[in-house]
């Protein structure tokens, strides 16, 4: 089934709205993105995290310890969006992203992966069911097989 363009607009922003909440320490906003059973997959701070309350729980990991300090104020850039499977109220989303930082002032792309993802669609908007974040390079810390 082809997406139409209204939902394939509003789940690209929902990628963003991700982005924007994780980057500019707005934890509503991220959290927004994820339905209240959603699950979000994370090598980076320890795995699987199911509801909101885990996922707030990385969220504020990531944004409170000190081994994450180089991915403050970061910038995510998702690129290469595509629709495998979409039907009128889910759809499976592989994209690909880069982590932008900065190390002494110079920027440097950090780390890079793919996200892979099912979105639901319920009462008209679109969140995440789903997100799983393969990381594949990271100048950091260690990176999925």
């Amino acid at each position: 089934m082809t997406i139409p363009i209204e939902d394939r607009v509003a789940i690209q922003d929902l990628l963003a709205r991700y982005c924007r909440g994780l980057d500019t320490q707005r934890r509503d906003e991220f959290l927004g993105t994820f339905w209240d059973d959603g699950v979000l997959h994370s090598s980076l701070a320890g795995g699987e995290f199911a509801g909101h309350e885990r996922i707030a729980q990385w969220y504020d990991r990531v944004h409170s310890e000190p081994e994450f300090v180089p991915f403050h104020w970061g910038q995510h850039r998702p690129a290469n969006v595509l629709f495998d499977k979409a039907g009128a109220d889910e759809a499976v989303v592989w994209s690909q992203f880069e982590l932008l930082t900065r190390s002494d002032r110079v920027p440097q792309i950090s780390s890079y992966g793919e996200y892979r993802d099912v979105v639901t669609k319920r009462a008209g908007e679109w969140r995440f069911s789903r997100r799983v974040i393969h990381l594949m390079a990271n100048a950091y810390g260690p990176v999925d097989s």
